[in-house]
């Protein structure tokens, strides 16, 4: 009975500390990943963007295949996805297509479903005006700008600011441009470094679906040896207490 008693507390020993030496690199990856998510807002975690190629390719993260882009006498504005982008940088968000763009002497003038943008030449935002369902966008007589929408067409040559019909002249419309390749490649690499916050990064590392199935198991699996290790610890723990307990007792006894 002795022997078995003993054999038990060699088994526990034995397994506190082998579990604990294959679980610590798991506990100490979600100790430090844990850590890092209760400090996302002082971090800027939600903020800040994956770059590592690695870690894109891993997500499958591709960037579109086709930008649409439009040019004007010095700028080229282009959409990828919902990011419209005035050359390199990104200007505005916007869930609409983009459909247009006319420059003319006093401002660049950029066209939406919904919207009208008006810009400096320098890509500053002047004036945004509601405009409903626009089709095309163009440039008419004395630098008016053009619009077709489900209404007719109408125009306007002072700034956006009046608008009356417009009939029987010629229109420039504008239209998309393949982009150039020396925008298109840092344009699409730009895009694709923006899309994966690294919160998002921390969080499936946390939860091991950073690694599919396979990580999530070994999670779960880390966390069923956390209990064992704490429950194994503590019977360790009651184990000692009680033998200096019965030893204090004895002492106690003989005196």
């Amino acid at each position: 009975m002795k022997n078995n008693k003993h054999s038990l507390w060699r088994f526990i020993y034995k397994l506190h500390r082998y579990i604990g030496l294959t679980s610590s690199l798991v506990l100490i990856m979600l100790a430090v990943t844990g850590i890092a998510l209760n400090h996302t807002a002082e971090l800027q975690l939600d903020q800040r963007t994956i770059k590592s190629t690695a870690i894109l390719d891993w997500y499958g993260i591709k960037s579109p295949d086709k930008l649409r882009s439009f040019a004007t006498r010095n700028h080229w504005l282009t959409q990828m996805g919902q990011k419209i982008y005035f050359d390199q940088h990104v200007f505005l968000e916007n869930q609409s297509p983009l459909l247009g763009v006319v420059e003319t002497e006093q401002f660049i003038v950029i066209a939406f479903y919904n919207s009208l943008q008006l810009l400096t030449h320098s890509g500053e935002l002047i004036e945004k005006i509601p405009f409903a369902a626009i089709e095309h966008i163009g440039s008419g007589l004395q630098q008016s700008i053009v619009i077709q929408s489900s209404q007719g067409y109408t125009s306007s040559n002072d700034g956006l600011l009046s608008w009356q019909p417009y009939l029987d002249k010629p229109v420039t419309w504008s239209t998309s441009q393949a982009t150039p390749e020396i925008l298109a490649t840092p344009l699409q690499q730009s895009f694709v470094r923006s899309i994966l916050p690294v919160e998002r990064v921390i969080l499936d590392l946390h939860s091991g679906r950073l690694f599919g199935t396979f990580g999530v198991i070994i999670v779960d699996i880390s966390g069923i040896f956390l209990l064992i290790l704490a429950i194994s610890g503590c019977a360790i723990w009651l184990k000692h207490k009680l033998r200096s307990f019965r030893h204090a007792r004895r002492t106690y006894r003989q005196r």
